[in-house]
């Protein structure tokens, strides 16, 4: 990086540099994603301008930037820092969450790319804890130098304040009713095309779905809906009015079903965290235990680490198995 770096006696800068060196090799290695595109709002969402000089090394410098008069309203380091764990995961027991290139990442993939490609509504489903969420963000990391509207639903997502969330990521007004909302945002998305994520869209009932419908019907926009296997049931055996869903029905280019962890991804995602304790009758244990599911893999280290933790002399004399403490660590595990 060239220009005059401030730094303070003893030649220690003032900022990070494991985070500063952090962001410049993310951004050599996604091109895609340079800092015009980190300025968005869904990713650093701070100024292209303050985040190449923190790059270079000169924010700090006095009377750099005019920009500096108002960059007391933010934290340029909390910002990356809160960018970087939207990708890596928090620390965690000594390790992170870490991406792993599964099936269903493969999957998840394949259908974005497709209604990305073909302007299609396409549907993903699968159990819970999959990795469904996990690979829609990664998708958007990866591939996608605009960000997508991504909306995240729950049992309390009504139509309207659906409508309302995907109205406040195109920067409209929400104050209105909710069939002219449609009209806007459709209108939006025309003007301005952006792909729109629905994450747990197995919440929707059959207005928003039908809000989905209307807007792809105006705009052609790229939807993505993801969910669990009654997401799907909606498009076959749901209470849904017929005419209703066959409306939806024609309008879903593929619906793609995610696969659990094979016990070969389980094998890897294991031993990344056991190294050479993770021989092959601990990892059936733990696939046993989890069922393939991803997050429910995830979810067991931390145990199994406070629990080998806890009992270190017991494990050190042989009084206690790894496997009582899988085992243990399994038990606490609300799994349905």
């Amino acid at each position: 990086m060239g220009g005059k770096k401030l730094r303070v006696a003893g030649g220690k800068p003032l900022w990070d540099e494991e985070l500063r060196s952090w962001l410049e090799r993310y951004i050599e290695e996604h091109p895609h994603q340079p800092t015009e595109v980190l300025a968005r709002s869904y990713y650093i969402g701070l100024p292209r301008i303050i985040i190449e000089k923190y790059l270079e090394g000169t924010y700090y410098l006095p009377n750099e930037l005019e920009e500096r008069a108002n960059s007391k309203k933010h934290d340029i380091e909390a910002s990356i820092r809160r960018f970087r764990n939207s990708i890596e995961g928090t620390a965690r027991h000594n390790f992170t969450n870490i991406f792993v290139e599964t099936r269903t990442w493969v999957q998840v993939q394949n259908a974005c790319s497709t209604a990305i490609n073909e302007n299609a509504i396409v549907v993903i489903y699968g159990q819970p804890g999959v990795g469904k969420s996990r690979c829609l963000r990664e998708y958007m990391r990866r591939n996608m130098t605009t960000s997508p509207i991504h909306v995240l639903c729950s049992r309390l997502t009504t139509p309207l304040y659906f409508v309302q969330k995907i109205a406040r990521n195109l920067g409209l007004s929400e104050r209105i009713a909710t069939a002219r909302l449609e009209d806007d945002v459709a209108e939006k998305l025309v003007k301005y095309p952006r792909p729109l994520f629905i994450d747990q869209a197995n919440y929707l009932g059959e207005k928003s779905l039908g809000t989905v419908c209307y807007i792809w019907e105006v705009a052609r926009t790229p939807i993505v809906l993801a969910g669990t296997k009654s997401l799907y049931e909606l498009f076959i055996t749901s209470q849904l009015t017929e005419d209703v869903r066959a409306q939806l029905s024609s309008r879903v280019a593929m619906h793609y079903p995610l696969s659990n962890l094979s016990l070969q991804e389980a094998k890897s995602l294991i031993q990344r965290m056991l190294g050479d304790e993770a021989t092959d009758d601990v990892v059936a244990q733990i696939q046993n235990i989890t069922g393939g599911i991803f997050r429910h893999i995830e979810m067991i280290f931390p145990r199994i680490f406070e629990l080998r933790t806890l009992n270190a002399p017991e494990l050190a004399s042989g009084k206690v198995k790894l496997s009582d403490l899988i085992s243990r660590a399994g038990a606490r595990l609300l799994i349905g």
